[in-house]
């Protein structure tokens, strides 16, 4: 059976996850449009893309296997995931198109649908994002 770690969406929101403490990081956000997809993908292109091509060659397969896992899967919790890492600003109205444009932004025009959903398990282990990749399996 193939697995799943939802923590590794978390990883790939490091480069906003706890911001909402930072002063200056809430006022350069503070004026942003919800409605504004461009925005959105701005910031990813700025943070997140940069964050992911500098993670370890593992932690990107698991952690765009896990965001292809959960955009497959129907009723997903994306709010609950964006809001959890504590952001500087909010999430768009459908906070699931946060996950596609960020998708659509590392991974360009491939699909991440995965067909076979079901025969995953999810196995929510919060350190293995943290593990030394030598200690990955």
């Amino acid at each position: 059976m193939k697995t799943v770690n939802p923590y590794f969406l978390n990883e790939l929101l490091s480069p906003i996850t706890g911001l909402t403490d930072d002063d200056e990081a809430v006022i350069l956000y503070q004026n942003m449009n919800l409605n504004d997809e461009a925005q959105y993908r701005k910031i990813i292109k700025d943070l997140f893309k940069p964050h992911f091509n500098g993670i370890s060659e593992i932690v990107q397969q698991k952690s765009k296997l896990a965001l292809s896992y959960y955009l497959s899967k129907d009723n997903y919790d994306f709010e609950g995931v964006f809001e959890s890492c504590l952001p500087p600003f909010d999430p768009p109205k459908n906070p699931r198109d946060f996950f596609v444009w960020l998708w659509e932004e590392l991974f360009g025009n491939e699909d991440y649908k995965i067909s076979d959903v079901e025969s995953f398990k999810e196995v929510p282990d919060v350190h293995e994002p943290n593990r030394p990749v030598k200690n990955y399996k």
